[in-house]
């Protein structure tokens, strides 16, 4: 079932519509401190639908009694819903509503301490002696056998329990006790631990909600954990399926397991304005990624890698004031921040990217560059610990003796590596032109005989011999003249760094970690000569 919600109209330039629309749930992502609680609070009191609100907040006691009697179910609900009720009124929902924020909120909605655990299990236990007194009159008035009902004790008890396999919820005539599966013993579930009490209280809560109501829970994974996440809204979604319900969270693991829902990215209030927009489900990243980088208050920089590799620790060394998040391929780099920044008149996140130079030729870096990714000056990230620079702050710090011959050795071994894997290092190039040509292949035709020709120009234009001899020439060229700083920058062998330590004296694959060793003692020498042939991020 579809269902339409106006929000406030947003500061936020790019969103020009305020009414969303959804066949699911909403989610609000946002920042500590960027108005999620404000926003639960308009809902509740200055928005159209406001009569049909039920918040919860984040801000909650978990002070569970340990017994409750029931009284009228019109009591029960007024004081669970407003908490205020009085046997003298004419009882109308204006009646009621105008003691809300003063009564349920004591004046401060956004922040006041919910008091209300005894008033929810007042209106459970008042409910259930309702259902169950229903049931025996219309027992006897029936002459067939009428299926009791589920009440939402009931309701709870099987959520709670599905939730947590181990324990078991011993609904009494006025009070809830707990004990382990196949335990004699319980307790009052008073003594629960919090994550369980938060559990019966969000289950109850949501199960009380007024019919076809809106249910804001501000922060929902609080107390919980991340493994329960999932399993407890869509068992209370399934179960209330007639309410839309409205998350405020910054947990962007929440947020990203509510696959259905339409996402909104809350950036802040300014004390009368929220600045929001709805987070296009179009997007070429994956979600869980959109919804890290928009959770992010740095600049972001998309790497080649993966989690603890090389790049991660020197990235995040070497450009401290942004958030470093590895991607793995250099393509999907590329296409990330390429589709995050066309998103940036939204979110004001600027995201840009480094990739390994690899076989890129000058036309393909000066392409990419357009759209904020660069390329260091070496091959791959590794040859950065290759520098000579590098080795002599190591060997410096070492205090090896004849640090200038030793370096001259380790020159000389890299080379004569890169000599040994030259023809290696021509096909690769060979293969990646290739590729490259192929990727770039524009097979729009209208008849066979045009795509026929496309194809020749194709072939002809990737001469095999040509790439091949040429790249071999130019590895010759290099070796020759020693140039050394700009083998690194064609030598693509991720193995050769591991070698290095025994120039040192060191176990060979100890020499990176000693670098990243004396950069972490404060060397910042080594990093500054390392920024020296990185990308400056001149926009940044």
């Amino acid at each position: 079932m579809i269902k339409n919600i106006n929000f406030p109209i947003s500061s936020n330039a790019e969103q020009n519509n305020n009414q969303i629309e959804t066949e699911s749930s909403i989610v609000i992502i946002g920042a500590n401190g960027s108005g999620k609680s404000r926003l639960g609070s308009w809902f509740e009191f200055k928005s159209e639908v406001a009569k049909n609100v039920h918040r919860i907040s984040a801000q909650k006691s978990l002070t569970m009694p340990n017994s409750v009697s029931p009284v009228s179910l019109d009591k029960a609900k007024a004081q669970l819903y407003y908490g205020y009720y009085n046997d003298n009124s004419t009882n109308t929902y204006k009646d009621y509503y105008d003691h809300k924020i003063g009564q349920r909120w004591r004046s401060n909605p956004e922040t006041f301490l919910l008091n209300d655990y005894d008033k929810l299990l007042v209106y459970l236990y008042s409910d259930n002696y309702e259902e169950v007194l229903r049931y025996k009159q219309e027992s006897e008035k029936s002459s067939t056998r009428i299926e009791p009902p589920v009440t939402k004790l009931d309701k709870i008890k099987n959520i709670w329990e599905s939730l947590l396999p181990k324990r078991e919820l011993i609904i009494e005539s006025g009070s809830v006790k707990t004990r382990r599966k196949g335990s004699d013993e319980s307790y009052f579930a008073s003594s629960m631990s919090d994550g369980e009490r938060v559990i019966f209280y969000l289950i109850g809560e949501c199960l009380c909600a007024p019919e076809n109501g809106i249910i804001v829970i501000d922060e929902p994974e609080l107390h919980l954990h991340h493994s329960l996440h999932q399993k407890l809204w869509t068992a209370i979604e399934n179960d209330r399926s007639d309410c839309l319900f409205i998350y405020l969270t910054h947990d962007l693991e929440f947020a990203s397991t509510k696959l259905d829902a339409v996402k909104i990215c809350l950036n802040e209030y300014d004390g009368s304005e929220f600045d929001w927009f709805e987070i296009p489900k179009n997007v070429d990243i994956p979600e869980d990624l959109y919804l890290e980088v928009l959770g992010s208050r740095n600049k972001v920089l998309f790497i080649e890698g993966t989690s603890g590799s090389h790049d991660v620790e020197l990235y995040s060394l070497i450009y401290p004031e942004f958030t470093i998040k590895p991607l793995g391929a250099s393509e999907t780099v590329i296409e990330c921040v390429k589709s995050f920044n066309k998103l940036s008149e939204l979110h004001y996140n600027v995201s840009y990217g480094i990739v390994d130079r690899d076989y890129k030729n000058d036309d393909h870096i000066i392409g990419i560059q357009k759209h904020q990714v660069y390329v260091p000056e070496f091959a791959e990230v590794e040859n950065i610990f290759l520098l000579e620079e590098v080795l002599l702050a190591v060997s410096s710090q070492l205090c090896l003796p004849d640090s200038a011959n030793l370096i001259n050795q380790i020159k000389d071994w890299v080379i004569s590596e890169f000599d040994r894997f030259k023809e290696k290092y021509a096909t690769d190039l060979t293969s990646y032109t290739i590729n490259l040509a192929l990727n770039g292949f524009d097979g729009r035709a209208n008849t066979k005989e045009q795509l026929s020709n496309k194809y020749n120009d194709l072939k002809t234009k990737i001469d095999i011999d040509d790439i091949y001899n040429s790249a071999l020439n130019e590895a010759e060229d290099l070796i020759r003249g020693k140039k050394y700083q700009e083998i690194l920058m064609k030598f693509n062998h991720k193995g050769i760094v591991n070698q290095v330590g025994k120039f040192f004296e060191i176990k060979p694959s100890a020499y990176v970690k000693k670098v990243k060793d004396i950069i972490h003692r404060g060397n910042t020498s080594i990093l500054d000569e390392m920024k020296n042939h990185l990308p400056k991020l001149e926009n940044a």
